[in-house]
């Protein structure tokens, strides 16, 4: 006769995953879902609810929880790979892994130039200011500028396997639509505030599907100015903001459990 685990030890292994994963439970994300399943799985691994060496549960059973398709959990994983919090690992007992040391970063002392970063006070600024932009370029954009804008889309749409040029480009086009506005302060805060947010960025591991999700909200940002539309110029920046602050929240690495026991 086979013996059965005794209902304690079933009871703790199911409140144990439970824990796990708490973070990502709750309702399914409806807009940038893949950065929305980046952002809870990499946390889930920065507060310690999947812990160093811990096995993640299969691809399919993320999908369930979180509520997204079992590719979307993939393409997750592959970018917390490319950052350094996963690992996967083959054979009978393979699968994805956490790190046995996550990549740390303390989100409010990181140095940069000598000077602390304040990265959520950072994104609620380029928030109030990129999405005014957007709304006022709808308003003044020429159909000149509105050309120059869409062949910049689609020159950056090529750039999904070159990082380092897509990220020039990018800034470049968030730089136009200032641009777009005829207010010259507005064109200097834009490139003020790209400045500040290219070493953030290159803390990112690079993804093309991320890219090219990227993209395809520059592409609405675009087509809600050449409709002269502002106010659904400033939802679709709002959405591309909201984006980059999830994957920034999921991805950029995080102090480790024991430093925050230590400051709760």
């Amino acid at each position: 006769m086979i013996e059965s685990d005794p209902p304690a030890r079933l009871d703790t292994e199911a409140g144990t995953e439970r824990a796990a994963t708490a973070l990502l439970r709750g309702a399914a994300p409806t807009s940038n879902v893949f950065e929305a399943t980046v952002q809870r799985l990499g946390q889930s691994i920065k507060l310690g609810l999947f812990k160093p060496g811990q096995q993640l549960p299969p691809e399919r059973d993320l999908a369930d929880i979180i509520g997204v398709s079992r590719v979307t959990v993939r393409a997750a994983i592959q970018v917390l790979a490319s950052g350094g919090f996963l690992v996967a690992r083959r054979g009978r007992t393979g699968g994805t892994f956490v790190v046995d040391n996550p990549p740390q970063w303390e989100e409010r002392s990181e140095q940069d130039g000598g000077r602390q970063v304040d990265v959520p006070g950072f994104l609620d600024r380029r928030f109030v200011l990129e999405t005014g932009i957007c709304e006022l370029a709808a308003e003044r954009a020429s159909e000149v500028q509105v050309a120059s804008l869409r062949q910049r889309v689609g020159q950056i749409g090529e750039l999904v396997n070159d990082l380092v040029e897509f990220r020039r480009q990018d800034a470049q086009l968030h730089i136009a639509f200032a641009e777009a506005t005829g207010n010259t302060d507005l064109v200097r805060m834009s490139a003020e505030l790209q400045a500040e947010l290219t070493p953030l960025i290159a803390l990112i591991p690079p993804s093309p599907d991320a890219l090219s999700h990227s993209n395809l909200q520059h592409a609405r940002i675009v087509a809600c100015i050449a409709k002269h539309d502002g106010a659904s110029a400033r939802i679709a920046m709002a959405e591309h903001l909201h984006g980059t602050r999830l994957f920034l929240g999921g991805l950029l690495p995080g102090p480790t459990q024991a430093a925050q026991s230590k400051k709760g």
